[in-house]
């Protein structure tokens, strides 16, 4: 079974770049000259290898206990 990978196209982001993340609004244009899909690859080569190796020891360090943060 072939799987097609969708589409993302690109935005621009006129105001509000920040404020986005704390959930407030700002404004973008769709831009639909840049776009991208993800891919799998099952044969990685030794770049991707060595990334992915980087990936699962960041998620490892992030799953670990920890203590409580206080601010």
């Amino acid at each position: 079974m072939e799987h097609k990978n969708p589409l993302f196209y690109g935005k621009v982001l006129l105001f509000g770049e920040y404020g986005i993340i704390k959930d407030s609004m700002g404004l973008s244009i769709p831009h639909t000259y840049y776009k991208g899909a993800f891919q799998f690859n099952n044969a990685p080569n030794a770049e991707q290898a060595k990334s992915n190796e980087h990936l699962i020891a960041y998620l490892t360090y992030l799953k670990e206990p920890r203590g409580a943060v206080s601010f």
